[in-house]
């Protein structure tokens, strides 16, 4: 009998584990995007960062995920180091609120019998709405599996309790059970998870509150070595926010071991709350929220500490590489900005008309270019190879045409380099104002991008056509073949502004 509770109990374990990673996946598809912009707003103040964490965490029920979204935005400066701090700060605080949920829901109302038809109406939704909108019912669908799983697990540790001798238990001290909540965290690398296997101990008698206090402390101590992980061979502001989550998670554990703990059963019995279960998670979100007003105001200090000890930031990284691919929005996040930087280099290059002696620069720096479009490239095909939802699709497809259209821009010009060279270098009056006046005419395309209709720049590019016949005889006689010239030229804008159309919309 008491081998089938067990069993029982880790079904309902693996049910809620599966509900939490179909949660996050669901959530992923329905506000990542939406909390990558609202991260980014966080440039405010640390305050204004704090809260963003503690609300995207909350919304997202993924701290991991958040985290990699910071990761992401900081690493393409889209995000100050500090800023970022500050919404790990926020993360930490907010991932608590998965144990106000689950105590409520799982062990207070009893919604258990709630959970199939949740799971029955959300796979309905799932098959019935369209495509774009599938993650609802799947969203709908995690939430009944994870009532399934938090009641299965909550009957079943509750009989075990009844029959196992506690005797093996007692007397072992709360370092011991700080420690296994450090290394069942950091093996299953699920903060979730230890909350429920600490909250259902404590509700089957397995364990007392003082025991489930250590345990829960030394979980949120194990989460950091999802982080650490991640950052071993990572960029250095990758490592910064890994090293600040560490010393936050030590600090803040070693403050609510040595001083907390003591001290939470007698102040809930002074607040006559006699509830184990909410003091549990209450004490989650204390010594956090703790952690928050002691790390705050040390921000500034701290940043400067992370960026003279851990690593200082590469002048011209390619950020997306240190993405896992597998991190979907975080990943098109990093390569939409990759792609944004290299354009920004391609313009700069299409404009800064070579003379003779300076081709040397520029065929090096457009083998530049195109290694680094190549990089991307791959980089896109392995994001490419993830499951994504509708609208990633179609970020992806933009990038790639962006991408694509802008080397395509800078090919035009380098196949006709040879020829703009001399033109540059001429001092013949009729080249010498061709020479300007396509300069120009290029300059509006690429000023004016997705702006610019094409067909106002194919006007612009047939004036200046009618303009390069004029001084037909005068390139011939320096061996420049300029109608071919203004063809490149003409070509050159014209995949400037698709792709400038193309990346408008991303």
């Amino acid at each position: 009998m008491a081998l089938t509770n067990l069993l029982q109990a880790l079904a309902g374990l693996g049910l809620f584990l599966f509900a939490m990673s179909q949660l996050e996946s669901a959530a992923r598809a329905l506000l990542a995007g939406r909390a990558a912009g609202w991260l980014q707003q966080a440039a405010g103040t640390p305050v204004k960062g704090v809260l963003l964490g503690v609300a995207v965490t909350a919304l997202m029920q993924s701290s991991s995920l958040v985290g990699l979204l910071v990761l992401a935005l900081v690493t393409v400066r889209v995000l100050a180091l500090r800023h970022a701090l500050a919404i790990m700060l926020g993360a930490n605080l907010g991932t608590t609120m998965t144990g106000w949920l689950v105590t409520v829901l799982g062990f207070k109302l009893s919604l258990g019998e709630a959970g199939l038809p949740l799971a029955g109406l959300g796979g309905l939704l799932a098959l019935a709405l369209p495509e774009g909108q599938r993650s609802l019912g799947r969203f709908v669908f995690a939430l009944g599996l994870l009532l399934l799983g938090l009641d299965t697990m909550k009957t079943a540790v509750e009989v075990v309790g009844t029959r196992f001798d506690l005797a093996v238990l007692q007397g072992l001290p709360p370092i011991v059970y700080l420690l296994v909540g450090v290394g069942l965290t950091a093996l299953i690398q699920s903060s979730s998870a230890s909350m429920l296997i600490s909250l259902a101990a404590l509700n089957g008698g397995l364990v007392s509150l003082p025991e489930a206090l250590a345990f829960m402390i030394g979980a949120d101590l194990g989460t950091t070595s999802t982080l650490l992980l991640g950052s071993v061979k990572g960029a250095a502001d990758k490592r910064q926010v890994a090293a600040f989550h560490l010393l936050y998670n030590v600090a803040t554990a070693l403050l609510a071991f040595l001083v907390l703990l003591p001290l939470w059963p007698r102040l809930l019995a002074a607040l006559g709350w006699k509830d184990p279960l909410l003091g549990l998670v209450a004490f989650h979100s204390t010594f956090n929220l703790l952690g928050v007003f002691l790390f705050l105001p040390w921000l500034a200090p701290l940043e400067r500490g992370l960026v003279r000890w851990v690593g200082r930031r590469a002048r011209d990284p390619d950020p997306f590489e240190d993405v896992d691919p597998k991190a979907v929005e975080p990943a098109l996040l990093v390569v939409e900005q990759s792609v944004a930087r290299l354009g920004e280099t391609i313009r700069r290059r299409c404009l800064d008309w070579p003379d003779r002696g300076a081709l040397p620069a520029f065929y090096r720096d457009y083998e530049a270019i195109t290694d680094r479009e190549m990089r991307i490239t791959a980089y896109l095909n392995r994001v490419g190879q993830q499951p994504l939802d509708a609208g990633q699709t179609a970020r992806l497809q933009r990038v790639r045409q962006c991408l694509s259209e802008w080397v395509y821009a800078c090919k035009a010009i380098k196949d006709v380099v040879d020829d703009l060279a001399p033109l540059h270098d001429s001092r013949a009056p009729a080249l010498v104002a061709l020479d300007a006046a396509l300069h120009r005419g290029l300059a509006a395309a690429l000023a004016h991008g997705a702006a610019l209709d094409e067909t106002a720049h194919g006007r612009a590019m047939a004036q200046l056509t009618r303009q390069a016949y004029q001084a037909v005889e005068a390139a011939r006689a320096e061996g420049i073949s300029v109608l071919n010239l203004v063809r490149e030229i003409d070509a050159c804008g014209r995949h400037w502004i698709r792709g400038a159309r193309a990346g408008s919309s991303i």
